[in-house]
């Protein structure tokens, strides 16, 4: 489902030519929990990955999709529970799986030729996965839920269209009848170009 969705959403971008300028970035994000992820889920994941398409109107203003993935992990140890009569002593791992998908709207500041920072405006929805594994057993939640994603970062032009980008950003979930709201934070690492 995930990979359809990515790859419908890929499909979307590159269907969008125009004459306009067009950025395109792809991301290496770190993810830090916030909130109601950092209770279930301690630890920075280093495992995250984004895209980002955005469609100049003009040279400050574009708006576009954005779309990425991340999982967050903590291995919480051998661990005893009791329910009832029941005793089960395992090792506990906390997973969440996040993808969070965009509309966006971004400002460009006007900065030097080759540094341009930026502000942008993610809204949109984010599926969250939330699994409990202990032992053999397994408890799973996971839902849609309302996001937004406000993100400011810095642009690098290296040359012939092509740069580097570093973002900081918020994933804000809104509780939703199924899950908590399960937000995090991430710096988002990487190579942006344009045509």
């Amino acid at each position: 489902m995930k990979i359809k969705l990515m790859m419908l959403v890929g499909l979307l971008m590159c269907s969008l030519s125009t004459l306009a300028q067009q950025k395109y970035s792809l991301n290496y994000i770190i993810g830090f929990p916030t909130g109601e992820t950092s209770d279930f889920t301690e630890s920075t994941s280093f495992r995250g990955v984004g895209f980002d398409f955005t469609h100049m109107l003009n040279k400050n203003i574009g708006v576009g999709v954005s779309v990425s993935l991340q999982t967050f992990y903590d291995e919480k140890g051998k661990q005893t529970t009791t329910e009832g009569t029941e005793t089960i002593t395992a090792y506990r791992y906390n997973y969440i799986n996040s993808l969070p998908v965009y509309a966006t709207g971004t400002y460009f500041f006007d900065g030097s030729k080759t540094i341009k920072p930026f502000v942008s405006l993610g809204v949109g929805v984010m599926y969250n996965n939330k699994e409990q594994e202990f032992g053999l057993f397994a408890a799973e939640n996971d839902a849609w839920q309302f996001s937004v994603r406000p993100e400011a970062g810095l642009e690098y032009k290296i040359d012939y269209g092509l740069g580097i980008r570093a973002a900081f950003r918020y994933n804000y979930a809104a509780d939703s009848s199924d899950l908590e709201g399960l937000s995090h934070m991430g710096l988002a690492l990487g190579v942006v170009w344009s045509n």
